[in-house]
């Protein structure tokens, strides 16, 4: 089992503006944005996420693609506007990633669970979308650029991709962040080698351990 924290930080470690986050900050993102996933979750327990989706008009649409088009990037989508949702599933894709899914004393995903985990996570981008609190919003900004006489800041985006993964972690009641099957699909279709993943999570504890 990885503690969610480090998870967190293999998901945040992705945002573009992540080497500007100060070491002694990082146990705040990761805190908060855990915290947004976790207490939105509370609302929803017991619900089924389909069910969801139709009571709050959410429109999905099954996508039977390629081959060609498996991947991390392109298993599920969403649009939003003030007047609409739409959540586009790879179908193919998402029963790609719950065969690569069983990893040491993990089980293996049915197609309808992983397919649960990524409507979660939308829908928690949803709820972002539907009030107006995005999670990265709603955190400090990190100075990108300091100057004498200015400075300039921005958000770390990836925080709301951490607070989604919380949120479908807790209503799914899942053992660890959805995340980890990214990384166990990438080893389980070796295109990560299972020592590189160690060696990454064993860095990140390292660096929680420090900051902590």
């Amino acid at each position: 089992m990885i503690k969610d924290e480090v998870l967190a930080l293999c998901e945040l470690s992705n945002d573009l503006l992540y080497h500007k986050i100060p070491k002694e900050k990082l146990a705040y993102y990761i805190k908060e944005s855990l915290r947004h996933g976790r207490e939105a979750a509370k609302a929803y327990q017991g619900k089924d996420i389909l069910a969801l989706c139709e009571e709050n008009r959410i429109e999905i649409e099954y996508i039977k693609e390629s081959k060609k088009t498996y991947g991390v990037s392109f298993r599920a989508q969403a649009e939003m506007d003030k007047k609409h949702t739409k959540i586009w599933l790879y179908e193919g894709s998402i029963k790609e990633l719950a065969k690569n899914s069983g990893y040491e004393e993990r089980k293996t995903l049915t197609y309808e669970e992983a397919l649960k985990i990524h409507l979660s996570h939308e829908f928690f981008h949803y709820l972002e979308y539907s009030s107006q609190h995005f999670v990265a919003e709603q955190l400090e900004e990190v100075v990108t650029l300091q100057l004498p006489f200015f400075t300039r800041k921005a958000r770390i985006q990836r925080s709301s991709e951490v607070a989604a993964h919380a949120f479908a972690k807790e209503f799914l009641g899942l053992k660890e962040l959805p995340n980890i099957y990214d990384y166990i699909y990438l080893i389980n279709s070796n295109k990560m080698k299972k020592d590189q993943f160690l060696q990454m999570v064993k860095g990140f504890e390292a660096d929680l351990e420090n900051i902590n």
